[in-house]
């Protein structure tokens, strides 16, 4: 009889963990996939993971990206590839521009963070900037990377970000007025 219930107790006990572990096969980045870059199974590996019950907001292993795909986030290294990051070559509006920085950033804004940028329009009678306004909010980061101090001592941060095509051009605009840009983190930022 004793020997009954300690068979019994186990087969309950080996039951039950087996029912809860409950992995599934799903792809992870093998290396970062920038905005823009193609998808491919041979830039992927796969991964066992218990998701419970949120698995269709990630691509599974059983099926391989679509012939074009193309990310349309950062997809970081290690990290599962999330079906919304992803979209076909023509699934985009938006492209990166880059912004020179005097200023340096936080250490918060990497790529994949997303930031405000806002601009004062140069007073040239003046000599000065006028009141800044928010051109992009919320914009994506792409890459960061520093400018090194040269020969001819520029220094400062290179900024990628993604943009509208809606925006593009109040971007341009500012820029090419010679501006002053600022970049703010936004931790809260949502898809622009």
């Amino acid at each position: 009889m004793g020997i009954l219930l300690v068979a019994g107790s186990v087969a309950g006990t080996v039951g039950l963990v087996s029912a809860r572990d409950r992995t599934v096969p799903m792809y992870v980045a093998r290396e970062d996939i920038s905005f823009g870059e193609p998808v491919e199974a041979s830039r992927l590996d796969v991964v066992d993971v218990r998701l419970d019950g949120t698995q269709e907001h990630y691509l599974p292993a059983e099926r391989e990206p679509a012939a074009g795909t193309r990310a349309s986030t950062l997809i970081r290294a290690g990290e599962l590839v999330p079906l919304r990051g992803l979209g076909l070559d023509d699934g985009t509006t938006r492209k990166p521009v880059s912004v020179r920085l005097e200023q340096a950033l936080p250490a918060a804004v990497v790529p994949g963070s997303r930031v405000d940028v806002w601009a004062a329009a140069r007073d040239r009678s003046a000599n000065a900037y006028g009141r800044p306004e928010i051109l992009l909010p919320s914009a994506e980061v792409a890459a960061v990377s520093a400018l090194e101090s040269g020969f001819g001592g520029a220094s400062g941060t290179v900024i990628e970000l993604l943009v509208d095509d809606g925006r593009m051009a109040d971007l341009l605009a500012a820029l090419a007025n010679e501006a002053s840009v600022t970049v703010v983190h936004n931790p809260a930022g949502g898809g622009s």
